[in-house]
């Protein structure tokens, strides 16, 4: 009977110590997926951010395409900050909200894009930025052909 009682005796705290490594393991697998899911948080801000961008810049160009009667430079151009340009900039402004870094670039005479095939159509080159929520700094940057067709109908 006394080595019955002397194996239990050196058994004590057993059970405590296999408890406290599972709640340990079970920490660290929670606090695994608390990190997966705020790369994820962080993965779908960026995306949206980028997503807006993009439509940003279609919707600018469009605006373009249908204004193709005014002077596009003149209303369009970042340089000149004409009523339409800063009319777009500021609804992209308050739609990236605190990822805003800097005024978007809109330009015709950039030498990135093409030039433009005729007198008649414009090259525009765009270029959006904003911050990520890590701090890093992006960009999308977009060109496109804005023509006109100068036909009269009678």
């Amino acid at each position: 009977m006394t080595t019955y009682l002397q194996s239990r005796s050196r058994q004590t705290g057993a059970y405590l110590l296999e408890a406290l490594i599972g709640i340990l393991i079970f920490a660290l697998g929670v606090l695994g997926i608390v990190g997966l899911q705020a790369a994820s948080l962080r993965t779908t801000t960026d995306s949206s951010l980028r997503a807006e961008a993009v439509f940003a810049a279609n919707q600018l160009m469009g605006q373009m395409w249908a204004d193709v009667q005014g002077s596009l430079v003149a209303n369009y151009s970042s340089a000149s900050a004409g009523a339409t340009y800063t009319s777009w900039a500021a609804e992209l402004k308050s739609a990236q909200g605190g990822a805003w870094v800097q005024d978007p670039t809109v330009d015709f005479a950039n030498a990135s894009c093409l030039a433009a095939p005729s007198t008649t159509s414009n090259s525009v080159y765009i270029q959006i930025f904003w911050k990520s929520s890590d701090g890093g700094q992006h960009s999308y940057t977009t060109c496109g052909l804005i023509s006109t067709n100068p036909q009269t109908y009678t």
